[in-house]
């Protein structure tokens, strides 16, 4: 066995001394951190798995043989699920992430589809939970989430807007209207069949 330090051992070290430096309370910052971090990382993908497992018994919900999906896209998309499952501090994401997670196996993952649905959970454990209010909100489901999106300061709506665009997940259109001596332009923001196909894998 090679005693030499990967990549991440050393990035692992670079925070811990990093985190040390810090006035007054770096030392004891980086016992919380590193004591607390790996047992956390643990703890969420046990809890994910377990609460997966009663969640898929009492949806009495039936897998596709493993033989229907091509098993190196499917593998690749589960460590990469895995990987966001360890990070990820929102109890209200993980509950995407097994939407996504049962969907996957729901439906054959092949080599044709696999850049989609790498997309779909790259933009899963990217956008924030206002993002997705604000997303839905441009959704069928518009009535339930515009009381909440009209108390989010304009500048906020109109990031997490831009972010959604980023992401494929909104599209905007822009209009000129010519009057005389001037021609406004309007934007007109709507969702995309790929925020569509989003909301129906992950959110539903």
């Amino acid at each position: 066995m090679s005693n030499k330090l990967t990549s991440k051992d050393k990035l692992e070290i670079a925070i811990e001394s990093g985190l040390q430096l810090i006035p007054y309370i770096g030392s004891p910052l980086s016992t919380a951190y590193f004591s607390t971090k790996q047992e956390k990382r643990f703890k969420r993908i046990e809890t994910f798995y377990h609460e997966l497992s009663e969640q898929i018994s009492n949806l009495n919900t039936e897998f596709l043989p493993l033989q229907h999906h091509d098993e190196e896209s499917l593998i690749a998309l589960i460590e990469r699920l895995n990987d966001e499952i360890e990070k990820e501090s929102s109890i209200q994401k993980r509950e995407y992430f097994k939407n996504f997670f049962i969907h996957l196996l729901q439906t054959p993952t092949l080599a044709s589809n696999y850049d989609e649905r790498r997309m779909l959970l790259e933009s899963l454990s990217s956008v924030t939970f206002l993002e997705f209010q604000v997303l839905l909100s441009f959704s069928e489901w518009s009535e339930r989430y515009n009381s909440f999106i009209q108390n989010v300061e304009p500048n906020v709506k109109a990031g997490a807007i831009s972010r959604l665009e980023m992401h494929g997940l909104l599209t905007a259109t822009y209009t000129t209207i010519s009057f005389i001596g001037q021609s406004p332009t309007e934007k007109h923001v709507t969702i995309s069949e790929f925020g569509k196909k989003f909301i129906s894998f992950c959110l539903e």
